[in-house]
C-alpha cells in the first residue's frame, strides 16, 4: 500500500458532506441500503460511477451515498433493489469487490454469453409477434380478452 492510499483510507470516509446526503436520503426514504464496491478506475478498474449510473438506470435503480478508499468505490442501492442491481451489474461484466447479495447472480451471469444483458424496464413491454407477421401484434381472442374473476372461476 503507497501513502497516497493510506492517505485515501483515512480522508475517503470522512467525506462529510456525502456522508450527510447519503443519510438524510436514507432517512426520507426509510432505506440506508446495500453497499456495493468496485475497483477504481486508476487502480485498474474497468467501470467508473458515471458509467454505473447509466447501466443502472435504464433498469430502474438509482445510486447514491458515494464513498471511495485507496482501492475502491462504494455506493448504495435501495435493499430492494440489491439483487436486480447485482444482476444486471454481473452481467454488465462489472467486478464487484462485496459479498454476493445473492449468490445465484453469478451463477445466472455465466449461464449467459458475455454481453448479454436483460431487457431494460425503460424499454417498455416487449411486443409478441407471430413468426412472419411482420412485426404486428399478436391479436388476443376476444373471449380471453377482459378475463376476470369470475371468468377464472367458470373456468373451474
Amino acid at each position: 500500500m503507497s501513502i497516497g492510499e493510506a492517505i485515501e483510507d483515512i480522508i475517503g470516509p470522512l467525506n462529510i458532506i456525502e456522508n450527510a446526503i447519503g443519510f438524510i436520503n436514507g432517512m426520507l426514504v426509510g432505506d440506508f441500503g446495500y453497499e456495493l464496491k468496485i475497483v477504481r478506475p486508476d487502480k485498474g478498474g474497468k467501470h467508473s460511477i458515471p458509467e454505473i449510473k447509466t447501466i443502472l438506470s435504464g433498469y430502474g435503480v438509482k445510486i447514491y451515498w458515494y464513498g471511495f478508499n485507496g482501492r475502491q468505490i462504494t455506493f448504495r442501492v435501495k435493499n430492494r433493489q440489491a439483487r436486480w442491481a447485482e444482476y444486471v451489474l454481473l452481467h454488465a461484466g462489472v467486478e464487484l469487490l462485496n459479498p454476493a447479495f445473492d449468490h445465484r447472480n453469478a451463477g445466472y451471469a455465466a449461464n449467459h454469453a458475455p454481453g448479454w444483458m436483460p431487457r431494460p424496464w425503460s424499454a417498455g413491454p416487449e411486443t409478441k409477434t407471430q413468426p412472419g407477421t411482420n412485426g404486428e401484434r399478436e391479436r388476443e381472442p376476444e373471449r380471453d380478452k377482459d378475463k376476470g374473476i369470475l371468468a377464472w372461476l367458470d373456468s373451474l
